[in-house]
C-alpha cells in the first residue's frame, strides 16, 4: 500500500492533479502502510525533478511550471509540521530575496516552492533586499546557500556589493551564493564571483541539493 501511495502522489503531480496529489499526502500523513512523511517528501521532489525536465525541453511551459509548483507547496504545508518533528530531515537552510530596486518575485517564489518541496529549509526575504538584509539573513540563519534573484540590468550592480559586503565581514566563505534572473548571464556570474548561476528553478535546486549532500 505504502508503495502505491506514493507513486499515486507522483503521478497525481505529473497530471497537475491538485485534488488527487492532495489526497495522496493526506494518506501518507495518516500512516497508511508503512509511508513517512520523508518518504512522500521524496515523492514530490521526484516529481518536480520530471516536471523540470519536461520544462528544461520545452515540452511543458511555464504555466505548467508554476502550477505543479504550487501543489507542491499545498502538499508541504501536509507534511511540513510533520518534518519539522526531525530536524535531522532537512537538507539545510537557503536564504533568499530579489535585490535592492527590483519588485520582482515570479522566479524566486517558483524556487521557494521547489526547493522547500525538496526538504530545505527555506528563509524568503522578499523583494527590494537591500545589502545589509542579505548579509545579516546570512549571519543570523548561517545558511548552505544564498539566493539572490534579479531581473533587471539596471540593479545587477546590487549582486556585487552583496558579494563585496560578505567579503568585508569575513563570511563570504561560509555560504555558497546562487544566482537567477532574467538580467543574469553565466559571464556575469563569474565576474561577480558567485558560485553559481542557474537559468531556471528545478536547476537552482538541483544545485543546492549537491552542495547539501557534499557537506
Amino acid at each position: 500500500m505504502s508503495k502505491e501511495i506514493l507513486e499515486q502522489l507522483k503521478t497525481s503531480l505529473l497530471e497537475l492533479d491538485m485534488e488527487a496529489t492532495l489526497k495522496a499526502a493526506n494518506s501518507a500523513v495518516k500512516g497508511e502502510g508503512t509511508t513517512t512523511a520523508q518518504d512522500a517528501v521524496n515523492a514530490v521532489s521526484d516529481a518536480l525533478q520530471v516536471v523540470g525536465k519536461r520544462f528544461q525541453t520545452g515540452e511543458w511551459f511555464l504555466s505548467e511550471l508554476v502550477y505543479a509548483g504550487e501543489i507542491a507547496t499545498e502538499v508541504m504545508k501536509l507534511l511540513s509540521p510533520l518534518m519539522k518533528a526531525d530536524s535531522s530531515k532537512s537538507l539545510g537552510t537557503v536564504v533568499v530575496g530579489t535585490v535592492a530596486g527590483d519588485i520582482h518575485d515570479l522566479g524566486k517564489n517558483i524556487f521557494i516552492n521547489y526547493a522547500r518541496s525538496a526538504g530545505f529549509n527555506v528563509i524568503d526575504l522578499g523583494v527590494d533586499v537591500p545589502v545589509p538584509k542579505f548579509v545579516n539573513a546570512v549571519k543570523e540563519h548561517k545558511p548552505l546557500a544564498l539566493g539572490i534573484s534579479c531581473l533587471l540590468t539596471s540593479t545587477d550592480k546590487e549582486i556585487g556589493r552583496v558579494i563585496e559586503e560578505l567579503k568585508r565581514q569575513k563570511i563570504r566563505g561560509s555560504v555558497k551564493v546562487i544566482i537567477g534572473g532574467a538580467a543574469l548571464t553565466e559571464g556575469f556570474a563569474r565576474s561577480a564571483g558567485v558560485d553559481a548561476f542557474v537559468p531556471d528553478a528545478v536547476t537552482g535546486t538541483d544545485i543546492v541539493r549537491k552542495w547539501s549532500a557534499s557537506q
